[in-house]
């Protein structure tokens, strides 16, 4: 499903950030990317996303190598992505309801149904945001907003998901609904790519890890030492 070889990351006037990561995720792979402040988890994460470009080697998603893919394949594997980044990027304007199914109408749906409406309810409930649902999203704190990007990510049932430190501005009860979502997603059948600082997660939820550490990447399949 996830495929980097020989993948290399730099930015201009920058040393690498990633130097030639090879990896391979599989459909059904639950893994963590970890490492410290600087190391690329970010970096990693957006190009994964298709946000971004390595500077050299090769990434391929579904099959397609990125670098070859057409611009309609290249959205319709953007419409099977739910991506969690750091900067939230709700629409201000919109509610917390309407920021939610704003994703199913991007993925390509035309109308929301009612099995849709029945599950853009069930996450506002999860994620203890009903009182938000029909308030704008620019009077969201900080964790709310994060908790709405974590709904407009899974509402479409992701092949990929792809979180990039998704419990970071939540308190433990909500780390660990959020982490409960991913888990289940997980069991459902998306694959999913976490990236997090967070080592009460990696030790109490125990799945593969993808360590960063001076721009290499090594890969623990079962206890993680983060």
């Amino acid at each position: 499903m996830v495929h980097l070889s020989g993948v290399s990351k730099w930015y201009f006037g920058q040393t690498r950030i990633l130097n030639q990561i090879n990896f391979d995720l599989k459909k059904g792979d639950f893994i963590y990317v970890v490492g410290g402040s600087g190391a690329g988890k970010s970096s990693l994460l957006r190009m994964i996303a298709t946000e971004e470009c390595p500077s050299v080697g090769t990434l391929s998603l579904f099959g397609y190598s990125l670098s070859t893919a057409s611009s309609w394949t290249l959205r319709s594997i953007r419409k099977s992505l739910g991506y969690i980044p750091q900067n939230i990027r709700l629409i201000p304007d919109l509610t917390v309801y309407d920021n939610i199914a704003l994703s199913l109408f991007l993925k390509g749906s035309r109308v929301i149904n009612r099995q849709s409406k029945a599950k853009i309810s069930e996450l506002i409930h999860q994620l203890g945001l009903e009182n938000k649902r029909n308030q704008p999203a620019f009077t969201l704190s900080g964790g709310e907003a994060q908790r709405v990007a974590v709904a407009r990510a899974l509402v479409r049932s992701p092949e990929l998901i792809i979180a990039d430190e998704p419990t970071g501005a939540q308190d433990r009860d909500f780390t660990w609904c959020l982490m409960d979502l991913f888990l289940k997603s997980n069991s459902n059948g998306s694959t999913v790519v976490l990236a997090t600082h967070d080592r009460e997660i990696v030790r109490k939820l125990r799945k593969k890890c993808a360590v960063l550490r001076g721009g290499h990447m090594s890969v623990e399949e079962s206890i993680c030492t983060y």
